[in-house]
């Protein structure tokens, strides 16, 4: 039977208004970027309103102390992680049509971020417990607490089935909810354990949320946990992680290195200018998350289709990326004004060159951890990081500035974004024969 010659919707009154109400509608890729975007927005608020709600009820001495723990949970976040998001992202995103490939995938990688997490809690706190003394004791539990949290953490997992708007849920919801306790706790006890306690509660509601609803959704099923596949897992992620941890140790690791060097006043000034810039990097943080979902599928079926989207990508990450960065610079004396009730010049500076590091950070992360690792190019993604980390940590010690951690950072991230870009142009070369 041949096709009818008109649409049988133009027939009917409703159908050339639906047809220009289609007509009209965003893709669903807008949708996606604007519930990635808006999720984003929930993730990194938190961590802004923690640093005034800290900030103006410690004051910058106790809050250098919160944000050094906090910092290090994170970093040591990285060792748990493992590149295993990354590479989870990739194996979903590559594997859509095999729902069992996938569920195993998710199994075996929380299974081994619970594993590394117990290592990591038997080599790092004894240490740290022998180092700052038992009177932080309360410090290091709730930061054991949020890392537990961080590892059976599977919002990585919505993201690579590209379910943005359940994800958006989970994270606003749990964010108001925690900035609700945060208030209503924090500026009543006025205690640093207090603080700490209420930041591993995010992380861990986020992670028993979303398990229960993959669980109860049908969008995970239960899967054997094989030791073999998970040493497979850590066979594969092990270039990522490497790269992920030295990327780390510019941000998280660097802060903790500057809370055992420096006063903690400059800890909580650069605190707040990274979480400033944490909290810009989520405005553009769709275009990453999506991006690199985007672009594993792409390099799979051809390695130029994964470079003509990289170059969109880059256009618009850079045009946004100075938008934002202009717009936290002249925001910086404000900033300082609502953390500290006053224009701490030590805050401000840092606000504003950590803001002026966000272009940088953001192109040299398109072209390294996403577009190297969607080609497959861990190894060489990692070699990068692991020189980045190294002229990082040599400015920061080498370096008699209080600004110190500013200047290694943004010399740190465009040898990245130098170094990735010629790996890159080389690849390219080689597709092109």
């Amino acid at each position: 039977m041949s096709p009818p010659l008109v649409d049988d919707a133009l027939l009917s009154p409703e159908g050339p208004r639906l047809t220009r109400r289609r007509r009209f509608m965003p893709p669903p890729l807008a949708f996606k970027l604007a519930e990635l975007a808006l999720s984003n927005a929930a993730v990194f608020s938190f961590p802004l309103v923690f640093a005034v709600v800290c900030g103006r009820t410690l004051g910058i001495h106790d809050y250098g102390i919160v944000a050094f723990y906090s910092s290090l949970a994170a970093f040591l976040g990285m060792f748990v992680e493992f590149g295993f998001d990354w590479y989870g992202i990739r194996e979903v995103a590559q594997n859509q049509g095999d729902p069992q490939r996938c569920h195993r995938v998710l199994f075996n990688i929380t299974a081994a971020r619970l594993l590394l997490s117990a290592g990591v809690f038997v080599v790092i706190w004894p240490a740290l417990l022998w180092e700052r003394g038992a009177v932080e004791l309360p410090l290091m539990v709730a930061s054991a607490a949020y890392m537990v949290g961080f590892a059976f953490d599977a919002s990585w997992y919505l993201r690579a089935l590209e379910r943005t708007r359940l994800l958006l849920a989970i994270n606003a919801g749990v964010r108001l909810l925690c900035i609700v306790v945060l208030v209503a706790v924090v500026t009543q006890v006025a205690t640093m354990w207090s603080a700490m306690w209420v930041y591993a509660l995010v992380s861990l509601l986020t992670s028993g949320i979303t398990w229960w609803l993959l669980l109860h959704q049908g969008l995970a099923r239960r899967a054997v946990v094989e030791l073999r596949f998970i040493g497979a897992l850590m066979k594969e992620s092990w270039a990522i992680v490497l790269g992920n941890l030295n990327g780390s140790l510019l941000t998280h690791g660097g802060i903790a290195l500057l809370g055992l060097i420096a006063e903690p006043a400059v800890v909580g000034a650069a605190t707040l200018g990274l979480r400033v810039r944490a909290a810009a990097q989520g405005a553009l943080l769709p275009l990453s998350q999506l991006g690199f979902v985007r672009l594993s599928g792409r390099a799979k079926e051809s390695p130029l289709a994964a470079f003509a989207l990289g170059r969109r990508l880059l256009i618009i990450t850079l045009v946004l990326s100075v938008l934002v960065a202009l717009g936290c610079m002249w925001a910086a004396p404000q900033i300082s004004q609502i953390v500290f009730k006053s224009e701490v010049p030590l805050a401000v500076g840092f606000v504003m060159m950590l803001a002026l590091t966000l272009p940088v950070q953001m192109v040299g992360n398109l072209f390294g951890l996403q577009s190297l690792v969607a080609l497959g190019q861990e190894r060489r993604y990692a070699a990068i990081q692991v020189a980045a980390s190294v002229l990082f940590c040599a400015m920061l010690f080498g370096l008699a500035s209080e600004f110190a951690y500013g200047w290694a950072l943004l010399a740190a991230e465009a040898a990245v974004l130098v170094a990735s870009a010629v790996a890159l142009m080389r690849l390219k070369a080689k597709a092109c024969v």
